[in-house]
């Protein structure tokens, strides 16, 4: 009875330190998500925040509306 307890412990504490580890794991996978795109979204912002300018200043270039609803989209997710 005892020694079934016992295994039964181990179990659940094996069970309890493979999800600490898991989500150890994923914060890690979050976190190089974000060193790897950080750049990517930031050029992305960066040309929509400057065809947003140009659409502003030189309205004869018919830059259409997409650019701003792109900027606004990314400017909402951060």
């Amino acid at each position: 009875m005892v020694e079934g307890l016992i295994k039964f412990g181990s179990k659940i504490l094996d069970i309890v330190f493979k999800r600490s580890k898991n989500a150890e794991k994923e914060q890690d996978i979050e976190v190089k998500k974000i060193d790897v795109y950080s750049k990517l979204i930031a050029t992305i912002i960066i040309v929509s925040l400057f065809m947003c300018v140009l659409a502003s200043l030189f309205p004869s270039l018919a830059i259409t509306g997409w650019w701003f609803d792109l900027f606004e989209r990314l400017l909402q997710r951060i």
